[in-house]
């Protein structure tokens, strides 16, 4: 691995349930991966996984995986509500090489993240060694589910399982949750925070290094929601140091997911 490359820690494929993508498939994130020199993705799960067809979905990734020769890794997906279903499905993709963490949406689920029956998940990455990487947001005026993701109802389970890794998606968003994710991930060594979706700010990279989180903030596009050249121009043009971009675009990834 001596030429240089980026890791993408928040991608999905299949079709967005909300508008049209034009690239959704293995074959286009690949392309695009090779366009940009990006030689792995983390595919935090598609819509049919979200809607509770877990054990199949993981069967499909593990096949783009494998198809891939090992670029495409992937999260399964928890709903607390199908736990029963979803925890024997995620015991057994752990044995599969390609899944490298676990996905959680409490928005999406309707289940704040607070809510005790996520704690199984919580002791499945423990014992796994797995990360955790869940959807978070500010609180918002015209999205209330997103109240059940705000980065303070995390705190209780990362004050639990310490040994868990675990990732504050979208950064909290664009609300006063930004300031909340910094402060865990300032507060708890576990803590990390991705850069994906529609959370364009031109100084977020500055912004994290001015608060001394180059070491916790972790690269990803949610592509094809985002188009990847938009966060990868972000990063390459912020004005922080050679070292922090390679810890953001790569380095940090590769020890959270724990990727060779």
């Amino acid at each position: 691995m001596s030429e240089p490359f980026i890791v993408d820690s928040h991608v999905h494929t299949g079709y967005p349930n909300q508008f049209f993508s034009p690239e959704v498939d293995a074959k286009s994130l690949l392309a695009r991966m090779d366009q940009f020199s990006v030689r792995f993705s983390i595919n935090l799960s598609s819509m049919p996984a979200l809607m509770g067809d877990v054990a199949r979905e993981m069967e499909i990734e593990q096949r783009q995986f494998e198809e891939s020769e090992g670029r495409l890794f992937y999260c399964g997906f928890y709903d607390p509500g199908l736990g029963r279903e979803h925890l024997p499905a995620l015991e057994k993709a752990s044995r599969w090489t390609g899944m490298k963490g676990v996905k959680i949406h409490p928005s999406f689920a309707k289940v704040r993240a607070d809510d005790p029956r996520y704690e199984p998940v919580w002791s499945f990455a423990r014992d796994h060694d797995m990360p955790i990487v869940s959807h978070t947001w500010s609180v918002s005026s015209y999205n209330a589910s997103q109240a059940l993701s705000t980065p303070d109802r995390f705190e209780p389970m990362v004050k639990k399982f310490p040994a868990v890794r675990f990732v504050l998606a979208h950064s909290a968003g664009k609300g006063t949750g930004r300031h909340e994710a910094i402060r865990m991930a300032t507060t708890y060594p576990g803590v990390y925070m991705d850069c994906a979706g529609d959370i364009h700010d031109r100084h977020y990279f500055e912004g994290m290094a001015v608060a001394g989180l180059e070491r916790k903030v972790l690269f990803g596009t949610d592509y094809p929601w985002v188009d990847i050249r938009s966060h990868l121009a972000a990063a390459f043009l912020a004005g922080i140091s050679t070292e922090a971009r390679l810890r953001i675009l790569r380095e940090n990834a590769m020890e959270v997911f724990r990727l060779e």
